[in-house]
């Protein structure tokens, strides 16, 4: 019996090696200029840059479509460091494709936690999105 188990489960597993996503290049991700970087007022009022430091990309194929996982890295900046202060953040990101229509859409708001003596604060969220093969991904900031 416990062979007949260990067989089962061999062929299982030896089996979902058929089920690996295959990689494929990335469709380009841009950033309109004033979307890319703002400055907004935190919760004291004070003024805060917050802008993208970085955008890690993998991409699979997925139909006639690409899956994209993306890790969207923002930086926040800060002059007066004297007390814990928070700052919103709004990211969207659209997939568009050949004919510039949205097909896909992501959006994430949060308040970002800016640490007393903390004078610059990165955080990373992930995000998955559908892009149409040939289309680009709008990536933005409000």
């Amino acid at each position: 019996m416990v062979k007949i188990f260990i067989i089962i489960l061999f062929l299982f597993l030896n089996g979902c090696s058929t089920f690996k996503k295959e990689v494929v290049k990335c469709p380009k991700v841009f950033s309109p200029r004033k979307a890319a970087e703002i400055v907004i007022n935190s919760e004291k009022n004070q003024p805060i840059y917050v802008g993208f430091r970085g955008v890690p990309k993998l991409c699979f194929e997925d139909g006639d479509d690409i899956q994209m996982q993306l890790s969207v890295n923002i930086r926040a900046i800060r002059n007066d460091t004297a007390q814990d202060d928070y700052v919103p953040v709004n990211i969207s990101i659209v997939s568009i494709d050949k004919n510039e229509k949205e097909f896909d859409r992501d959006e994430f708001n949060y308040s970002q936690f800016l640490l007393k003596g903390s004078k610059i604060v990165d955080r990373a969220t992930m995000f998955n999105l559908k892009v149409p093969t040939g289309g680009k991904v709008l990536l933005g900031i409000k």
